[in-house]
């Protein structure tokens, strides 16, 4: 993995100039160019530095091996005229947050497990305990301490962060082909596999404004097929519960205006949109079929993906009867799956998988929420302009 590490309270990462150069095979290759380490001061972890000198294992998917810079790089910065390749193959990300301790993220780690997702994106709110090492013991019981996970900082992770955070950066260390610049969890921007994300702390920790800034910058930065934006709070209307509005909408607007996925954890549910292309207003532009979802400049759809474990909260109907924009809804006592009420299943944990690259076509992703006992409670495609 190559990592940048944090940024001086103060400072603001400077976001790479990503350019498409040209293409090798059928896999577009674009070329990153990293800003001077002259330019800018950063602390670099003793951690970090040794996992440059560790003797790597070979790497499951070879294509990721011309992602790495050869010999030790202690800016932890990508080298300039480093050759990250955009790969056109299928590739399943897992995301889920509000994660708990125990038997009931321990089974959601094993669904991860046994659909064989790629990676898995946290957005926040580990364990409850302010216990790093309660977080990775459950975790590697069941994943082991290798497998690639990417955080972004939730409410509850704050009192310990930077003991989570570490953990984190020691297990992408051991990740071939993982690249992230920026304050990882909190102002960051990764990619892996071909897929770009952007993972922020707003509202949760640090300047709004600030992470709107960083926000933006990130994503005009980028050219990747497909892009997600990942923090840990919510709006009130982008979920199925009674959480306050604490992004605001510019966040929103930004990922709108680039076509990157939103994803939320922070209510204790599972709630997604419709096609979204005017977020702010009255119905926030949904647009479509429930099922059929597309992204590309100008449009969108948000995700609240909370069923780790912890607990399932229950559907807030007065606060959300009258609203035009869902797509499915899955609560303790309601079930809405593409627009169609349903019986409500007895499980409740449960997984956001995205298939991207169906059938190596970089322009088509499928989607499904799939909870610990095998029910399929969200099925979806997604058609990227």
């Amino acid at each position: 993995m190559i990592l940048a590490c944090d940024p001086a309270e103060d400072v603001t990462e400077p976001i790479d100039d990503t350019i498409v150069e040209g293409v090798e095979g059928s896999a577009a290759v674009t070329r990153v160019k990293a800003a001077s380490p002259a330019d800018e001061q950063y602390e670099f972890d003793e951690d970090d530095l040794a996992a440059w000198a560790r003797p790597e294992e070979p790497s499951d998917f070879p294509e990721e091996e011309a992602a790495k810079t050869v010999g030790p790089d202690p800016t932890g910065f990508l080298k300039v005229g480093t050759i990250m390749p955009s790969s056109n193959k299928e590739v399943l990300v897992a995301m889920v947050g509000d994660m708990g301790a125990g038997s009931n993220p321990k089974s959601v780690y094993k669904l991860i497990l046994e659909e064989k997702a790629a990676f898995a994106i946290i957005p926040g709110d580990f364990d409850y305990k302010d216990s790093p090492s309660t977080f990775e013991k459950d975790i590697n019981a069941v994943l082991g301490d290798a497998y690639p996970l990417f955080p972004a900082i939730g409410n509850h992770d704050k009192s310990k962060w930077k003991d989570y955070q570490a953990n984190f950066k020691k297990r992408l260390a051991k990740v071939p082909g993982a690249v992230c610049t920026g304050d990882l969890g909190v102002e960051s921007a990764c990619t892996y596999r071909g897929i770009h994300f952007v993972l922020s702390g707003i509202a949760t920790t640090g300047s709004k404004a600030k992470h709107e800034e960083y926000l933006a910058k990130a994503l005009a930065a980028d050219a990747s097929p497909w892009s997600l934006c990942v923090w840990h709070k919510n709006q009130t209307d982008f979920q199925a519960g009674d959480k306050p509005s604490d992004i605001g909408w510019k966040a929103f607007q930004h990922c709108q205006k680039d076509g990157s996925i939103v994803v939320m954890a922070h209510e204790h549910s599972y709630a997604r949109t419709k096609t979204l292309t005017d977020i702010g207003s009255k119905d926030h532009g949904a647009t479509g079929l429930p099922d059929l979802l597309e992204v590309g400049p100008g449009s969108t759809f948000s995700v609240v993906t909370g069923l780790g474990g912890k607990s399932i909260r229950g559907w807030e109907e007065k606060l959300h009867k009258s609203d035009t924009w869902w797509g499915t809804l899955y609560a303790s006592d309601y079930w809405r799956k593409n627009g169609v009420e349903m019986k409500k299943p007895s499980s409740d944990q449960g997984v956001l998988f995205i298939r991207f690259n169906v059938g190596n076509d970089p322009s088509a992703a499928e989607g499904y929420f799939k909870s610990v006992d095998g029910d399929m409670i969200d099925e979806f495609d997604i058609v990227r302009k």
